[in-house]
């Protein structure tokens, strides 16, 4: 069965903009190893279009460090599936447009998979699937900063009708000085 996994880089104070995440070997040897139990990849369609623009460059270019390059890899050979309905075409290897996250896909999806689906930076996605209650585990990645502001809160839009209780499963503390917490869905609806 098909778990779903959702990284969540996130500050103190609740801004989860991608300028405020601490990008280093550490941290994507840490994406790596959660892309290990996972086959597919889940993007919202701005998260989408902003990696399809920049890593498939990075591969090429020669200038990148190997673990940039490495990343750049990983990400080039998963499967990628995009959620969108205004998206109508792709250039990134491995990439499928979905027209939308639904009950219908999640249960196919953990029904008919044994890798899992991990989804990082799309914050509409990883909402919907907390209200669909469908994710397995939960990574959050508190970051050492208090910007104050930004773009983009945590979870401004997410609307549950009961709360989802998570068990704690462990933590792992990067150089950066970011933490990641790992919690798993204690009531998880599939």
């Amino acid at each position: 069965m098909g778990k779903i996994t959702v990284l969540i880089s996130t500050t103190p104070d609740g801004f989860v903009d991608a300028k405020n995440v601490i990008i280093d070997p550490e941290f994507y040897e840490f994406i790596h190893s959660l892309m290990a139990d996972d086959d597919t990849i889940a993007f919202g369609r701005n998260t989408f279009e902003l990696f399809q623009d920049r890593w498939p460059a990075r591969l090429k270019d020669e200038q990148s460090p190997e673990w940039v390059k490495k990343m750049a890899q990983s990400l080039h050979d998963m499967k990628k599936v995009v959620f969108s309905s205004t998206l109508k075409t792709t250039t990134w290897n491995n990439s499928q447009i979905i027209d939308k996250l639904d009950i219908d896909y999640v249960n196919s999806f953990k029904t008919n998979n044994t890798g899992g689906l991990l989804t990082f930076g799309s914050l509409s996605i990883i909402e919907s699937l907390i209200e669909l209650n469908a994710v397995d585990d939960y990574y959050f990645n508190i970051l050492p900063l208090i910007p104050g502001k930004g773009e983009d809160r945590f979870f401004k839009k997410l609307n549950l009708n009961r709360p989802q209780p998570l068990k704690y499963v462990e933590y792992k503390q990067l150089i950066s000085g970011a933490h990641v917490i790992h919690y798993e869905n204690e009531n998880i609806n599939f």
